[in-house]
This record gives structure tokens, C-alpha cells and sequence, in this order.
């Protein structure tokens, strides 16, 4: 009998089941697989669109960028081909900083989703970057030792510090920004009006009793003499004759009462024939220069003079209180670098015509005081109390005040000297910088920076450890003193009163940036620190004892290395560059820096880039989304 398959048997058979359901699994994994290429395009999509975005608002937050920032944006956007996918631009400036926010899309067509009712996906961006320029106090310390003549070393830094200059010091950055520039050679001179600030104590000229043949000083009188001369004094002699024709004199002159020079005026364009003894024309050489200067006013303010000619050493000589005649003192000899004064011509002076306005700073001696010899202590040769003209102002800064933060507490004066040989048309005489080249405080005109460091002159030694110490000290707050007192004399503008800012202050940051060409030499002093010749010939150059170590090169490493550390504890980056320096120094400044990545050792033209590389980071832009 012919057996017929039921319904229910229908149901109850297995026959063909796996592969149904082999078939629903390929086509759940084409659409799972499908999906993760979908899924993957999308992402690929939005880390470009991102990326994108994210350079795109950097460059316009900069606050250097100095095209519209949404176009900067769109720009970006449309060169990657995203030219339809910004959605909205944000902008936030302020005077010191800048905010940019973006935002996009891209829809991108399915290829498998599309099978599960999903035809398109949108890749989504978002970007915020922000520059922002908070209280920034700076301290930059540049080496202008003589050993940067060599290989365009000078030549080479100038404008990459000025570059970092106009950086650091941006329109935006005003009233925000500080920067205090600190030269340094052997020493660093705080200037004039802040080595009052630390009651610095002046060399005194000092009378110079010669005596005669028979053994008595200028001083005494013998007790045969009872008769009076009636005869006048001789013309006082303030001028060795010089062997070779001069070239050029300098007059100095004191408009602030301190006997220190701040104004000068040089004459040049001697002809051949002319006098070689200054004491023949310089009457109506000095009478000229005030009559050219509205700052002067007195006879008293004339100081000295300079002279430069030939192969002989140029040689200062003091006027007011000399106390040894025609001999050569120790003073500033500025007659082959910038003066703060005018030029003028040889040949524009009738010297003998304005001899007759000249009054000497020395006030005549009385008939009585002529005839015994006797000296006044008011003025003229009896003048005690008479600064000498010395051409800078550096203090010394003794071993233990390098374990603090303090601006120097010493009143001791730094002699005016110069170890090694000169190279006089590049370098002006001194261990210490003169006034051209003092430190510059809390400013924050660029400009007046740009120029300053333009007109640097190179001087004698390298006293890093000094630089150091000066660029911590004025960044830290417990020297506000100081700065209220560079305020009170104009020399800081009063917006900047407070300053320095509190140790860790959230809205303030402190950098120290220190380049040098060097490793820290010895510290050198004369055994006489009065002695004319420390003007005149390098104490290298004097003969065997003429000088002394005052503190050895091993010692002076120490103290600067810790002001780093010092620096670093208390929160401040120090950036250090090594330029074109040996082995030794160079390990010194990776030491000093706050990290490895904090120095830098260049050759060349490379210290424009370590320059513009601190200025970047320093200007501390950040992706802050």
C-alpha cells in the first residue's frame, strides 16, 4: 500500500533545516561585517576631519596669526577637502589672548548598512584652542664677554635675541609681559641708580703727597719761610702731552650730582699740527660741549677728559679734584664706543674764543691757602669727598649670598679694570660692563630692548654665576623694594608696581633664559683698585703680583649652579643655550636648565632657532579640547 506523507509528518521532518539557517548566518555576517567597513569608514572620516579641525584652530588662535582667524579656518578646512563640513566658527579676544572654537560634519553614503534602513553616517568634530598670555615675568641674561667677537659669535646673537624679543613682547602682551634684560661680561652692573639703591660705596680720589728732594711733602712748610709771595699760582697742569698726534677726546660730565659720569661729548678730526697737550686747548673745548648741552649748567658739572691717538693706550684724566697733576687717573675712556652725548669737529671749534666762557669746577685757592700749601675740603685739590669718575657700577656678590634669592646686600665696589688683552674695536675696557650696557628692569617696550641690545659693546670676562643671580633675584617677590625704588626714579613704569608676582601665582609665569658662549672664568681683582694703570694696562699684562684671584673658577661654577637649583625649586623654567661653547661648559648649562629639553647647544646661525624655539614654548600656546 502506497504510503502518503501527512501533514503533521510534514512538521515533524528535519530534512533541510541547516541549511536555512546556514543562510541566515552568511547574510548576518555580510551585514556585521558590512557594518564594521560602514563603521570604519566613518572613523577614518572623522580622525581627518578632526585632525583637521584641530590644526586649523591653532593657527588662527595664534596670536601671531595675523589674518582673519575664521578665514584661517575655512582655509584649512577647504585645502583638505572639507570645504562643506564646517558648521561654526567661535571667536573670543581679548588683549592678551584669543579663543577659537570649531565645529563640523561630513555625511558619508553606506555601502552594506544601507541593507538595514541606514543610508548615511555623519562624522562629527569638534575643536577648541586657545592662546592665552598670562602674567609673564622674564629674566633674560645674554654673555657680552670679549670671547664673542670670535666667529660672528656677537654678530649671530644680536638679532636672534632681539627676534626673541619681538616674540615674547607682542601689542598683545603689553602690560601682562616683563622682561628684564642682564647682561653680563666678568660682573653685571645693576646701573648707577640701583647701586645707590644698595648704598654702594664709591672709590674717593685720594691726595697724593710727593715728596721733594730733601724729603718734605707738598703739605709741609719750613719753618725759615716767613715771607708771603705775591706772585699768582701757576696754571694748573691736568695733561700728560701726548707722544703721538690725537685722534679724538671725550668729555664727561655730571648732570646728577653724584660725580659720576651720565653725559659725554667727544671732539674729533684732529689735524696732524694739532696740540698734543690737551692742557692747550681744553678750555674752550669743554666750554664748547656745555654750550651745546641744555642738561648742563654749572662749571661744576665737568669732570674729565679722555684722549685717544696713535699706538699709546687711550688714557682718562680727572679736572675736578685732581690730585696728581698732568697723571693719567682711573676713569672711562668711551672714545671708541657710543657716548651718551654729540660729536663734533675739530676744525667747527675756535677753541681760544670760547676759552674765555670757561670757569674751571675747582674753586680758586685763597691767597693764604697758595703761600702754605694748605688744601680746602670743599673743592680744588683739597676736595676729599670727590667721587671718582668710575665708568660703571658693579657691587661684589660674596659666596654665601648665592644659597638665597636676595638682590646683592654687599657695598663693596667692583675696581675698574681688565684681565685679558682688549680688542678695542669691538670691546670697551672693563671687567665690570659700563653704564652702556647695565641691566635693563621690568620693561616691557620692545622696542627700547631691540635697541638696547642692537648697541651692546663686549667686555672682559665671563661671570655667569653674577648673571645668574641678578636674573633670579629680580623675580623674586621679597625684592619688590628694589623695584618700588627703580619706579620712584623713573626707571620702571608704575603699571608695574607689585612686581615681582608671588612665587607660584596660578596667573603668572616665570622664565629665566640664559645664553652663553663660555664656561665661568675665575674672578680677578687688582691689589690697588685705585691705581691709574688698572685703566690702562690689562693685569694679565702688569708683571707677576699684580693681581689676584678673588674667587676660583671651580667656586664660582658652584654658586652658579645653585642659583638653578634655586630657581627650579621655586618654580621657575630655566632655558640655558650653549653657543658654540667646549664640552665642560656646555654640561654646565644642560645642569642648570630645568630639563634636558630645556637646552640647547648650537652653532652658527642655530641660535636664531633655539631662540625662536624658547620664544615659542613661552608663549605657551595650548589645545585645550
Amino acid at each position: 500500500m502506497k504510503h502518503r506523507k501527512t501533514f503533521r509528518d510534514s512538521l515533524r521532518s528535519d530534512d533541510g533545516t541547516v541549511t536555512i539557517f546556514s543562510l541566515f548566518m552568511v547574510v548576518m555576517i555580510l551585514l556585521s561585517v558590512g557594518a564594521a567597513v560602514d563603521l570604519m569608514r566613518q572613523e577614518s572620516t572623522r580622525v581627518a576631519l578632526q585632525s583637521t579641525l584641530d590644526r586649523a584652530v591653532i593657527s588662527a588662535a595664534d596670536l601671531d596669526q595675523v589674518q582673519d582667524p575664521a578665514f584661517v579656518v575655512e582655509d584649512y578646512l577647504g585645502r583638505a577637502g572639507f570645504g562643506s563640513a564646517l558648521s561654526s566658527v567661535s571667536i573670543d579676544s581679548a588683549l592678551n589672548a584669543r579663543t577659537v572654537s570649531a565645529g563640523g560634519s561630513v555625511d558619508m553614503d553606506t555601502f552594506f548598512m544601507r541593507m538595514s534602513g541606514f543610508d548615511t553616517l555623519t562624522s562629527l568634530a569638534l575643536s577648541t584652542a586657545d592662546e592665552r598670555i598670562e602674567n609673564v615675568e622674564i629674566s633674560l641674561v645674554l654673555d657680552i664677554s670679549g670671547s664673542m667677537r670670535y666667529n660672528d659669535r656677537m654678530t649671530n646673537t644680536k638679532p636672534a635675541a632681539q627676534a626673541f624679543v619681538n616674540k615674547v613682547m607682542s601689542e598683545d602682551s603689553s602690560g601682562v609681559t616683563t622682561l628684564n634684560l642682564v647682561p653680563f661680561a666678568g660682573h653685571v652692573n645693576p646701573g648707577d641708580t640701583l647701586f645707590d639703591f644698595f648704598r654702594g660705596e664709591r672709590p674717593k680720589i685720594q691726595k697724593e703727597d710727593t715728596a721733594d728732594e730733601t724729603g718734605a711733602t707738598e703739605t709741609e712748610t719750613s719753618d725759615t719761610t716767613t715771607e708771603e709771595t705775591t706772585e699768582p699760582a701757576p696754571a694748573p697742569d691736568y695733561f700728560d702731552p701726548w707722544e703721538q698726534a690725537i685722534s679724538n677726546v671725550v668729555i664727561y660730565f655730571d648732570t646728577d650730582g653724584d660725580n659720576i659720569y651720565n653725559g659725554a661729548h667727544k671732539i674729533e678730526g684732529f689735524p696732524e699740527g694739532a696740540p698734543r697737550d690737551a692742557d692747550d686747548f681744553f678750555a674752550g673745548a669743554v666750554a664748547y660741549a656745555m654750550a651745546n648741552d641744555p642738561r648742563i649748567t654749572s662749571s661744576e658739572q665737568f669732570l674729565g677728559i679722555s684722549i685717544k691717538g696713535g699706538q699709546q693706550t687711550t688714557r682718562y684724566f680727572q679736572v675736578k679734584g685732581d690730585q696728581n697733576g698732568p697723571n693719567s687717573d682711573v676713569g672711562p675712556t668711551k672714545n671708541t664706543g657710543k657716548i651718551p652725548g654729540k660729536t663734533f669737529q675739530y676744525g667747527s671749534i675756535d677753541f681760544d674764543s670760547w676759552a674765555a666762557n670757561y670757569v674751571s669746577p675747582n674753586p680758586e685757592p685763597s691767597a693764604d691757602e697758595q703761600t702754605s700749601g694748605e688744601t680746602t675740603e670743599t673743592g680744588g685739590t683739597g676736595d676729599s669727598g670727590q667721587n671718582v669718575n668710575m665708568p660703571s657700577s658693579c657691587v661684589e656678590i660674596y659666596d654665601h649670598e648665592f644659597l638665597t634669592t636676595e638682590l646683592p646686600v654687599s657695598e663693596d665696589y667692583v675696581p675698574h679694570f681688565m684681565f685679558w688683552d682688549i680688542e678695542p674695536t669691538v670691546m670697551q675696557w672693563g671687567w665690570c660692563p659700563g653704564e652702556d650696557a647695565t641691566i635693563q628692569y621690568y620693561s616691557s617696550d620692545r622696542q627700547a630692548l631691540v635697541d638696547y641690545i642692537d648697541g651692546m659693546p663686549m667686555y672682559d670676562g665671563t661671570g655667569l654665576q653674577y648673571g645668574m643671580k641678578y636674573a633670579l633675584a629680580l623675580l623674586d617677590p621679597s625684592n619688590r623694594d628694589g623695584v618700588s625704588y627703580l619706579i620712584s626714579e623713573g626707571l620702571v613704569d608704575p603699571e608695574f608696581n607689585g612686581r615681582p608676582i608671588d612665587w607660584n601665582d596660578p596667573e603668572t609665569e616665570k622664565y629665566i633664559v640664559v645664553m652663553t658662549d663660555g664656561k665661568t672664568t675665575d674672578q680677578y681683582r687688582p691689589n690697588d683698585p685705585r691705581a691709574a694703570i688698572n685703566g690702562e694696562v690689562e693685569l694679565d699684562n702688569q708683571g707677576s703680583g699684580a693681581h689676584y684671584t678673588f674667587a676660583s673658577q671651580s667656586g664660582n661654577v658652584s654658586n652658579l649652579l645653585a642659583q638653578c637649583d634655586l630657581a627650579k625649586q621655586l618654580g621657575v623654567t630655566v632655558f640655558t643655550i650653549a653657543f658654540e661653547t667646549d664640552a665642560a661648559a656646555a654640561s654646565d648649562m644642560r645642569e642648570c636648565a630645568s630639563s634636558v629639553s630645556h637646552f640647547f647647544h648650537v652653532h652658527g646661525s642655530e641660535i636664531s632657532d633655539a631662540f625662536d624655539m624658547v620664544a615659542r614654548q613661552i608663549n605657551n600656546l595650548r589645545l585645550i579640547q
